[in-house]
């Protein structure tokens, strides 16, 4: 057996190699001889040159080669490289192209869709940061009046829950010339000059009642007299006390509206279109529309919901109008143009917003549940009706009122806060 003369050839060793792709373990291999590595000699062919000590160019180094199985020498491969200087890298784990990377146009793709996921990252945080701005700058344009009932035998909360909403005729924010050209007349204070009931049940659709200004009820701690005197005499408090004890209904809610801020919210949305079915003309606010669709604004909005002089059902008329033209103007203001644009939303909602007040017991929740309700109603689900009236010219020491049917009034009341279904007709 051939022998080294520095080393011996019986001591097990395994077989290395350079990094540089040739031999350099200090053993003088040639093809041919035989090595001892401790299981008996065998014939040793470490696939080099035996004149360069060097792999052939693109040859693939073998586990026999180096005297291996197959599976030991698995993660050992590698292939000589042209130049001898250059580091012969480890071979990439099966299943990986040469080099472990991956190819250049699925580096690309991955790169591309990480930069389009980045982008909507950020275009979805800038829209919901101009939402909360919105929003934030809606709520706090908000005036706050104080609307709670102060009675000691407030009605207890029972089935759904209940708000007030109101449109009085106050003038004070309105010029003498806005006053002239609106016919608002020059009455100084306020009052109620339209009031509705909104109900939103546990489940089902809601219903919005018109409560006729002209209702003769009794005021807590004042008599009876109209009930919007109970607005004029102690304000939204003791107007939301009179309604609590007239329909035996907590109110958890209130919203308020004045002349000026109803006309520059309409105007904001740039009118509400109304259908008549008769020409309508008042003789007193100089109202005179044809019959058929027309887009009202200004005066002329302003007037329709007012006027009861020349409406043959008086009170009970303008409540008709009343309903539906809230509804028609909360369609309007619920557009998808309006509510998902942030800026949009922030003029309206702005403009709408400090052109009312609402109760400061009325939180933010509450009052996204009333202007939810109030789009259901726009879009024909629940109901609207009336307070039952047994006579609409009930002369009283107050003058010329409104006389509910009690019966019916209490039958409607008393369903709505037991979460009944409706037995009257609306």
């Amino acid at each position: 057996m051939p022998t080294h003369p520095e080393d011996d050839w019986t001591r097990p060793m395994p077989r290395t190699h350079g990094s540089r792709g040739r031999s350099d373990d200090g053993y003088d291999e040639r093809d041919g001889g035989t090595y001892d590595d401790g299981y008996g000699e065998a014939p040793y062919d470490d696939g080099y040159d035996d004149a360069t000590r060097e792999l052939p160019v693109g040859r693939r180094a073998t586990a026999a080669d180096y005297g291996y199985a197959e599976d030991e020498f698995a993660d050992e491969r590698w292939v000589a490289r042209e130049y001898a200087e250059e580091p012969v890298p480890q071979a990439a784990p099966r299943g990986r192209p040469p080099g472990g990377r991956p190819p250049l146009q699925r580096r690309r793709r991955r790169y591309t869709l990480r930069r389009v996921m980045a982008v909507l990252l950020l275009l979805v945080l800038a829209y919901v940061g101009s939402m909360i701005w919105a929003v934030t700058s809606i709520w706090n344009s908000i005036e706050r009046v104080d609307a709670t009932p102060t009675s000691s035998n407030r009605p207890l909360s029972a089935s759904g829950t209940n708000f007030l909403l109101v449109g009085t005729d106050s003038r004070e924010n309105l010029s003498r010339e806005e006053r002239n050209d609106l016919v608002t007349g020059h009455a100084e204070g306020a009052r109620a000059d339209t009031i509705m009931l909104l109900h939103l049940p546990d489940s089902g659709g809601p219903t919005l009642i018109s409560i006729p200004r002209d209702s003769y009820v009794e005021i807590p701690g004042q008599g009876s007299n109209k009930i919007n005197a109970a607005y004029a005499i102690g304000g939204p408090a003791l107007l939301a006390d009179t309604v609590e004890q007239s329909t035996g209904l907590r109110i958890e809610g209130y919203l308020e509206i004045g002349f000026g801020g109803f006309v520059e919210v309409v105007a904001t949305v740039g009118g509400v279109e109304m259908c008549l079915d008769e020409p309508v003309q008042d003789e007193k606010t100089r109202l005179d529309l044809p019959a058929g669709c027309q887009v009202l604004e200004g005066a002329e909005a302003l007037n329709y919901v007012r006027m009861r002089y020349g409406d043959p059902r008086g009170d009970l008329g303008r409540v008709e109008r009343q309903r539906e033209f809230l509804a028609a103007l909360t369609h309007e203001m619920a557009t998808p143009g309006t509510v998902l644009v942030p800026w949009r939303l922030h003029d309206v909602g702005t403009a709408t917003g400090s052109a009312m007040a609402l109760g400061e017991d009325t939180s933010m929740w509450e009052t996204v549940r009333m202007a939810l309700g109030m789009r259901a109603i726009s879009n024909g689900e629940g109901q609207s009706l009336t307070v039952p009236v047994a006579d609409a010219n009930y002369m009283t020491s107050a003058g010329s009122s409104v006389l509910w049917d009690e019966e019916k009034a209490t039958a409607l009341f008393e369903a709505l806060r037991n979460g009944e279904p409706l037995s009257i007709e609306p």
